[in-house]
């Protein structure tokens, strides 16, 4: 079929059962954009919207293969609704669609601003845009839609964001600095990308991360080896440059520098045995000492180093170590340019629910510091002191006795909340919550939920845990959040209390918050 793009967005009908198509849209007989959906024109089960404001004022051709009759819906708008009973109360998703990879996490002009990788015809993972959200506060967002879209270099894949403070691109207009965006472009990830290599391009934003650019003379680092991909920057104060850290392939990551943004040189490899994809690399004072800096190191799957870094060499001190035990959560991203020097990062957690119109979530923001617990340091990870502005009532009990005939029970009235439990490593216990079951065993220091553990260190003979459930998505942090597990787990709300068992124990303090829902 063959229209005058004059609308905004095309809405697609889709159902799950339906089979894979390709659409593939044509200017001027050149194939400018493909992407692939469960087109259903017969008896669809919800509409996906596509952006075309790019098209916009031109014949747009769209072919199927398997050929059928294509329909749409046309828009000037769209809305972003958050209903249903599977929607997480305290967790971004998106309205729509797909979520996975948390991209370009910037704090600018007031305002956090957060993208992520979307399909935005889908629920599973496919033809990969970044999408946006902007937030006051961390904790509340309003999507603004699509951001960058696939192009004949490839669809975009995971990538940064920095505020080019001194204009060293020259890529600013008017008073405010522009944003600048790193990302790769997967080239061979579509039929408009096809034979295309993987490649580091660059775009940018003089409206406040509502448009961005990109740039002309992309791309700015050329394939190095296979996928190579998710450029991640961030500045460095002790010799005034730019560091880049990439994936490369297996385990092996690439450090590299430059001093203008534009022009980048591998300084260093590095291999993280049991990682891939996604590195991370900051500082942080090491037990809030400011003399003393050290540098992260980390990839998806929260495998990390730490150790020393003066612009040139990064110097690994520990051996690797491992933050998130859990089922889910990965890809994690800390932001950049947050006022008074936090250190922040978001990852996301992979779910499909069937017959619902959106997969996967993204966690809460997280607090990242180094902790030293018996005599060892440790990267630790807590949820941001924003995430409290949601609590609606509180209810704190201490030294609660525990035995065989008297377990502890309270009933939840949220759909999300936020517990904390400080307990002696000397007994055994367990809660439930909504049918989810974590257990901590005394005998080897191991906490369990569903068929993943984690080793305790219980520094002083204590168990510290806090728990943040929420319908789809549960995050437990331990050890004074040196031991992180997040696990994708559908409430049971028939369930909907707590239950703290044990033979013999007795609990510190029990704190259960319900929250408020961030929509």
């Amino acid at each position: 079929m063959e229209f005058l793009c004059d609308t905004n967005y095309i809405l697609f009908p889709t159902s799950d059962n339906a089979q894979n198509k390709r659409l593939y849209f044509y200017i001027d007989n050149e194939l400018v954009y493909d992407i692939v959906l469960k087109l259903d024109n017969a008896s669809p089960d919800y509409k996906f919207p596509v952006n075309m404001r790019r098209f916009k004022g031109n014949k747009v051709k769209i072919i199927s293969n398997p050929m059928m009759n294509i329909c749409f819906d046309k828009a000037d708008k769209i809305q972003f609704d958050y209903d249903g009973k599977y929607r997480p109360s305290v967790h971004f998703t998106a309205a729509k669609g797909w979520i996975n990879d948390p991209n370009g996490l910037v704090y600018a002009n007031g305002k956090y601003l957060m993208y992520f990788q979307h399909n935005p015809v889908a629920t599973t993972w496919e033809n990969m845009h970044w999408g946006g959200a902007v937030s006051d506060d961390l904790i509340h967002w309003q999507e603004i839609g699509d951001v960058l879209f696939p192009d004949k270099d490839g669809t975009m894949f995971s990538g940064s964001a920095i505020i080019d403070k001194k204009n060293l691109t020259g890529l600013q207009r008017g008073n405010e600095p522009a944003i600048l965006y790193f990302y790769t472009s997967a080239g061979n990830t579509s039929e408009t990308s096809k034979g295309k290599p993987f490649t580091q391009c660059l775009a940018y934003s003089n409206d406040g991360g509502k448009t961005l650019i990109k740039y002309d003379k992309n791309p700015i680092i050329k394939n190095i080896i296979k996928e190579n991909r998710d450029p991640k920057v961030i500045y460095c104060e002790p010799d005034d440059s730019y560091i880049m850290v990439l994936f490369l392939d297996s385990h092996s990551f690439a450090i590299l520098k430059s001093k203008n943004l534009l022009d980048w040189s591998q300084i260093q490899e590095i291999t993280l045995p049991d990682d891939g994809e996604c590195p991370d690399f900051y500082p942080l004072c090491a037990d809030g000492d400011s003399k003393n800096i050290k540098w992260i190191f980390s990839a998806a799957s929260d495998r990390y180093y730490i150790g020393s870094f003066d612009g040139n060499k990064f110097i690994i001190e520990t051996e690797q170590k491992r933050l998130n035990f859990g089922n889910a959560s990965y890809a994690a991203q800390s932001w950049s340019d947050i006022p008074n020097g936090r250190r922040v990062r978001t990852a996301f957690a992979s779910f499909v629910i069937p017959n619902n119109p959106f997969g996967s979530c993204l966690n809460i923001p997280q607090n990242m510091t180094i902790k030293t617990i018996n005599g060892e340091p440790y990267l630790s990870a807590l949820p941001v002191k924003e995430f409290e502005t949601l609590y609606k009532n509180r209810d704190v009990k201490t030294d609660v006795v525990i035995n065989s005939d008297m377990p502890f029970i309270k009933s939840i009235q949220s759909k999300a909340c936020d517990i904390s439990v400080s307990a002696s490593a000397e007994k055994s216990f367990s809660l439930e919550l909504f049918g989810l079951k974590i257990s901590f065993n005394a005998d080897d220091k191991i906490l369990q939920c569903l068929d993943k553990s984690a080793p305790l260190k219980c520094e002083n003979g204590t168990v510290d845990l806090r728990i943040i459930f929420d319908t789809l998505y549960t995050e437990i942090f331990a050890d004074f959040g040196t031991v992180f597990m997040g696990m994708t787990y559908i409430a049971d709300s028939n369930l909907n209390s707590l239950s703290i068992e044990s033979k013999n124990a007795i609990i510190h303090n029990i704190s259960v918050s319900e929250l408020n829902s961030i929509h």
